[in-house]
């Protein structure tokens, strides 16, 4: 008896140590294929550390390709940009026929920027798109045209809108890179990241039922990856799945972007535990002396520059040595300049590599200099001149010997005058004429 429980207990000893091992095993595995780099499916993809723009992973990135509803990011964006986001906006018969995917706009009926905005980026309604364009803009045309010059503004050299919601047409296309650098820029409003991160919200109803509207996010990020941010989803038959996601992980944002995928979320997660993994923030040293740009026609001859923030920048820990920063501020500006304005760049570098850059702001406002006291200046110089013209007339007068002077001196010019016009050379010019 003893035995058998000898043979047990070594049994059950046996069964623990395996189940030790492979879990153990199991743990290094799922570690080693969150670390592993990504092999998305997807026809392009980026993956982009937000503060420092560095590209820690890239695939066909420059690739110019349909982006679906992914466009509403820069609908949005320009939406907070302008506004008064409690303006109320009646709904245009245009806006309420837009086709596809909507909140069943009515039109006439009234809500409010913020609550279009919701249903803009949240269930992804077309209708809300367009009802937000020409609350913007006159039109729907004038407001594309925004969208195009405000891509202008960001670099994005491989994108060109011909709509605000993105149903097909042949020449609305952007990149994976484009939708970073968008992304990038739209995540710094708080308005926006608010909108983008919310998972379901309330709204006002149809103007003929006593029922709200319930907005649900259809962007599963949210759901499905702790830390995620965001930002928008996409589908066409042309297109494909499309998402543009972003999650954070102690003070690193990583922006990942997948274009035309079968399994876009697994594409997506895949980018992002690669990046949280193998990279940390670095921060990098600056000088804390200020740094001064001239400033022209301003009240103050100069404005402080410093970084939009900390120049961090995502970093594997055997790049931490290789890494400097290059501060490049504008050499002159004219006034005003508003707080917050760009004024130059901070390059970061590995080793002789730009790997990203963080924006030169100005700490202050510069207000133009008063037209009066431009005036005055001017006046004050003229009014002297005619003084001492009328002190030195008086004193002539009063002086004969400077009488004397000042009638020769005419006399010497009235001559001088009559010469130049002697009847030879008035032949001469005539002649000339002819």
């Amino acid at each position: 008896m003893q035995s058998v429980n000898k043979k047990y207990a070594f049994f059950c000893l046996l069964i623990l140590v395996l189940s030790l091992i492979t879990s153990l095993t199991g743990t290094q595995a799922a570690l080693s294929a969150s670390a592993a780099f990504p092999e998305p499916q997807g026809k392009a993809a980026l993956l982009m550390d937000l503060n420092s723009g560095r590209i820690l992973y890239d695939k066909n990135s420059h690739q110019r390709m349909p982006p679906a509803s992914v466009t509403k990011i820069m609908t949005a964006l320009l939406t907070v940009e302008n506004g008064n986001l409690d303006q109320v906006v009646e709904v245009s018969e245009n806006a309420a026929a837009t086709p596809e995917c909507s909140i069943y706009l009515q039109p006439g009926e009234t809500l409010t920027r913020r609550e279009l905005l919701y249903a803009c980026m949240l269930p992804s309604a077309n209708d809300a798109a367009v009802a937000l364009a020409e609350s913007v803009s006159s039109d729907v045309e004038d407001f594309v045209d925004l969208m195009n010059q405000r891509a202008d503004e960001l670099g994005m050299e491989d994108t060109h809108f011909c709509n605000p919601h993105g149903l097909q047409a042949e020449e609305h296309y952007t990149s994976a890179y484009d939708l970073a650098l968008l992304s990038r820029t739209a995540l710094q409003d708080p308005i926006f990241r608010e909108v983008v991160s919310t998972q379901n919200i309330i709204i006002t109803g149809p103007p003929d039922s006593e029922e709200q509207r319930s907005l649900w996010n259809q962007n599963r990020l949210l759901y499905r990856y702790t830390g995620a941010l965001g930002i928008k989803t996409g589908y066409t038959r042309e297109a494909g799945n499309c998402v543009v996601g972003a999650a954070q992980k102690d003070n690193m944002i990583l922006i990942a972007v997948c274009l035309n995928s079968p399994s876009v979320y697994d594409d997506i997660i895949q980018m992002l535990d690669y990046g949280f993994t193998n990279y940390q923030m670095t921060e990098l040293p600056t000088s804390e002396d200020p740094l001064l740009v001239k400033v022209t026609g301003g009240q103050a001859k100069t404005v402080i520059v410093r970084p939009s923030g900390d120049i961090l920048v995502a970093a594997a820990p055997e790049e931490r040595s290789q890494l400097r920063c290059s501060i490049l501020p504008y050499s002159e500006v004219s006034a005003p300049v508003e707080k917050g304005d760009l004024l130059g760049v901070c390059k970061i570098y590995k080793q002789n590599e730009e790997i990203g850059s963080v924006d030169l702001v100005a700490a202050d406002s510069v207000e133009l200099k008063p037209y009066w006291t431009g005036s005055f200046v001017d006046g004050a110089s003229s009014l002297f001149k005619w003084f001492f013209f009328i002190i030195l007339v008086y004193i002539t007068c009063k002086n004969k010997r400077a009488q004397a002077i000042l009638k020769s001196g005419l006399r010497y010019i009235v001559l001088r005058i009559i010469k130049k016009r002697s009847p030879r050379s008035r032949s001469v010019r005539i002649r000339n004429y002819r």
